[in-house]
């Protein structure tokens, strides 16, 4: 008799637990992101910036995309690059700053994180990655400034590292060049 009556009690649970699981919020994005290789389709993704536009990379792309990504320690790497970038490639690709908070003193703080980009005052739309959706499809190290290319086919093109210097401006255009507007 007291096998019966739990068992019973089992069964009433786990009817009302999975009913409790069909009702929660599925997480976005999935827990797994597939690392994408060069001349692979990217990723999909939509983000708003700090100004309320939405960037995304589905399902109609006009132009290539240039994406800069890095730590809050880099910003002001970051910031040369984004200066150099919307100067030189303004007609030949899209551009954005995709910060990603977690693992930061900004990691719950979302607020705090915009106001510090606009107080920042940088020459390409800021967007927050909290779902770290760009680093985790590249397996990104965001110790190093990071600018992806992503051509208008949708296709990663390239993933370039570098601080801002000569040889890094050199071989950014080389790849922009070469894999991105051909």
């Amino acid at each position: 008799m007291k096998k019966l009556l739990l068992l019973l009690l089992l069964g009433i649970a786990a009817v009302n637990g999975a009913s409790a699981l069909e009702t929660e919020e599925k997480p976005f994005p999935p827990l797994y992101v597939r690392k994408v290789a060069i001349g692979d389709v990217f990723t999909p993704f939509e983000f708003v910036d700090l100004d309320g536009k939405t960037w995304t990379n589905r399902p109609y792309i006009r132009k290539a995309m240039l994406i800069l990504t890095g730590s809050w320690a880099l910003r002001h790497d970051l910031r040369k690059w984004a200066e150099h970038i919307s100067l030189r490639y303004l007609f030949a690709a899209d551009t954005i700053w995709v910060y990603n908070p977690s693992g930061t003193e900004f990691a719950d703080h979302r607020q705090r994180i915009e106001d510090k980009f606009r107080d920042f005052k940088t020459a390409v739309p800021v967007v927050i990655d909290v779902h770290s959706l760009i680093g985790r499809s590249l397996r990104l190290d965001y110790d190093i400034p990071t600018i992806i290319g992503i051509d208008r086919f949708n296709r990663l093109a390239f993933c370039h590292e570098s601080p801002f210097n000569r040889m890094g401006q050199d071989k950014l255009y080389a790849l922009i060049r070469t894999r991105l507007l051909k």
